[in-house]
């Protein structure tokens, strides 16, 4: 009896003895863990390999999952953690002095962020030039400059709204516009040292064609910061989202010849609304007072003097012309683009003039297109000047659209 006592004393010290093994993950093994984040919080999910050290010999190695963590279970006792990186390790910066586990601190969090890469461009700003550095989604870590702001250039590579905050200095950032043009003033709002940016689907560049760059900035300061860009949502409505209505042609262009020595009158820009009265004849030609008067033109061909402005033709060179419409309480209603109408009138116009009868499309096309861009609101007006750069005073906004446009005398 007392033999069997032991032996079955025996038999529970086993049992107890397996248990405790069992869970400690065998013969007392212990699951590490080294997470990987941003100083924004958010984790590193790829391009980056942990190895665990122990002795100066690596004791494991784990490619970091879809949360940014590397896990590995290892023999009990103390480990030392390196990184390795699937991408250059300039481009990272950490503190690699902490990293330490052991059996009863397993879990560990490594801050990493992106180093200044090579890529830069040179910017002028007020007259003088400076090295701007391109920096990526994601946190970036800087050095502040003690004299001058700094500029860093973003180059987004999906539409979406962007958010751009500073961490570690309270000095402050904006948004400077683009590298041909740097502004002096932040273009952007900025809050609690935080601003957001829509980038539009066609700012993307696509088929070789470029992307808008961003210029961000930060003011002087004293010691490292970290430059934080997070893809926050899709881009904000805007117009540019709205597809355009391709107006077509009421009147088909034909072929025109001015007839030859016809002497040309200019419309008096300053007379009432009611001086000119234009009348259209069979052919959708306007005419001044009957449709037997002296016929109406338009300058659209690059031979056309315009006094206020170019030629259609040579706007058509450098941008669209198009118009957006707003009802009276500035809700968008539609938008509609006369490039295709007006480059075919613009194939029938004189040679040698560059003039062409005045229709109603090409009426609609002018009024319009000039709302859009502001030429018939007359204080500080850019067009109506003078040769001493005066606005030339008087201008009747009705009938301002006539500067495009002439008759034949006679």
């Amino acid at each position: 009896m007392k033999n069997m006592k032991k032996l079955m004393a025996l038999l529970l010290a086993v049992v107890l003895c397996v248990s405790v093994l069992g869970a400690c993950g065998g013969s007392g093994e212990v699951a590490y863990q080294v997470a990987i984040k941003d100083a924004m919080g958010k984790p590193i999910t790829s391009g980056v390999v942990v190895k665990f050290m122990q002795n100066g010999a690596q004791a494991g190695m784990q490619v970091v999952n879809e949360n940014g963590v590397a896990e590995k279970t290892l023999p009990a006792g103390d480990y030392t953690v390196e990184l390795q990186f699937t991408d250059s390790e300039a481009n990272y910066k950490y503190d690699a002095s902490a990293l330490k586990l052991t059996a009863k601190e397993k879990a560990i969090e490594v801050v990493l962020n992106y180093g200044l890469g090579d890529k830069k461009q040179t910017l002028t700003v007020g007259g003088k030039e400076c090295e701007a550095y391109y920096i990526n989604v994601g946190a970036t870590e800087i050095t502040l400059d003690k004299e001058n702001r700094s500029y860093y250039l973003f180059a987004p590579t999906e539409s979406g709204t962007y958010e751009f905050s500073l961490g570690g200095s309270s000095v402050a950032i904006g948004y400077y516009g683009a590298p041909h043009f740097v502004q002096e003033a932040s273009a952007a709002e900025v809050k609690d040292n935080k601003f957001t940016i829509s980038v539009r689907p066609e700012m993307i560049g696509t088929n070789n064609t470029g992307t808008t760059v961003l210029v961000l900035g930060v003011d002087a300061g004293e010691g490292n910061a970290v430059f934080g860009i997070e893809r926050i949502g899709e881009h904000a409505w805007s117009v540019s989202d709205e597809p355009w209505i391709v107006y077509s042609a009421k009147t088909a262009p034909t072929s025109y010849t001015l007839p030859a020595g016809a002497a040309i009158a200019e419309f008096d820009l300053t007379k009432p609304t009611d001086s000119y009265k234009l009348v259209l004849d069979s052919n959708g030609y306007f005419h001044l007072d009957s449709a037997e008067g002296p016929l109406v033109l338009v300058r659209l061909g690059k031979n056309a003097k315009v006094k206020y402005l170019d030629p259609y033709e040579t706007i058509l060179e450098h941008t669209g012309v198009n118009c957006y419409f707003y009802d009276a309480d500035g809700n968008f209603q539609r938008k509609e683009n006369y490039t295709e109408c007006v480059a075919k009138y613009i194939e029938c116009v004189d040679e040698e003039s560059g003039m062409y009868p005045l229709t109603e499309d090409l009426q609609y096309i002018i009024q319009n297109n000039g709302a859009h861009n502001g030429w018939w609101k007359l204080d500080g007006n850019y067009i109506f000047r003078n040769d001493n750069g005066e606005n030339v005073p008087g201008i009747n906004s009705e009938i301002a659209w006539l500067f495009m446009c002439c008759y034949i005398q006679g």
